[in-house]
């Protein structure tokens, strides 16, 4: 498994003025991916997979259906996406993330393919997809604007986005919160959405409706959080966003 700094997303994906910030938050994931123990962010037990599986199966449309998992990290969503039975492909600007999720893919049946690559603009065809999922990446995303718009251009006509959010104020260690600041600049901090210690999708809704995107959704998940209680001893709020790139005309 690849280990030390790793790589970053090519420079020509953003301009000269968004670049370096892109390069800071790359190497901030790449040193909290290095520092983990093996499998801190994967699927913990049968109980948190069938948990999610139950989560997921009411908000994806009938398997098989093509999803792509953005900001994968170690592939959580995405393994939980493959275990339904959906063709998932995920990508992370980390490569060291992306070393995790195949070791843990290459245990399952009907993997999920990882690769490197940029969640703000994922390099796959237009209208390829029948769903979008991230999980805790909306704050992190230099350009909100822009990924809105991408999203929307993948996804196939009557496609869906779901869009994780947990929150958990007291969940990081000094240690990571003092890295993180080294690398997350007032000037990356500028960029990112205000969602990182907050509850709430407010900022997001008008990017996710200027996108394209109609039937926007938000929905609480109590059964994930109360296993985060009893196996991690962690109070957190689990919400998702949902909406629709509408069908064609006469569809």
């Amino acid at each position: 498994m690849t280990q030390g700094r790793g790589t970053t997303v090519p420079a020509t994906q953003f301009s000269s003025q968004l670049a370096p910030l892109q390069d800071q938050i790359t190497q901030f994931w790449n040193w909290r991916s290095a520092t983990q123990e093996s499998g801190a962010l994967a699927i913990r037990s049968e109980e948190e997979l069938q948990i999610w599986v139950e989560v997921m199966r009411g908000l994806l449309p009938t398997a098989p259906a093509d999803v792509v998992d953005l900001g994968t990290g170690q592939g959580f969503l995405a393994l939980v996406c493959a275990a339904l039975g959906h063709r998932v492909r995920g990508f992370d600007i980390s490569d060291i993330q992306v070393a995790h999720a195949r070791e843990f893919a290459s245990q399952v049946s009907n993997a999920p393919r990882f690769a490197v690559g940029d969640a703000n603009a994922p390099d796959l065809p237009p209208a390829s997809q029948d769903v979008v999922t991230n999980r805790n990446i909306l704050w992190t995303l230099i350009d909100a604007p822009s990924a809105f718009r991408n999203w929307f251009t993948i996804l196939r006509p009557g496609g869906r986005l779901l869009t994780f959010h947990g929150v958990s104020p007291d969940g990081e260690s000094q240690e990571t919160k003092d890295r993180r600041f080294s690398h997350y600049t007032d000037a990356v901090k500028d960029r990112l959405l205000p969602i990182h210690r907050i509850p709430t999708f407010e900022p997001v809704i008008p990017l996710v409706t200027t996108a394209g995107f109609v039937d926007v959704q938000i929905e609480r998940f109590e059964s994930i959080e109360r296993f985060d209680r009893e196996f991690a001893k962690q109070d957190k709020i689990w919400q998702v966003l949902t909406a629709v790139r509408p069908a064609r005309s006469g569809a």
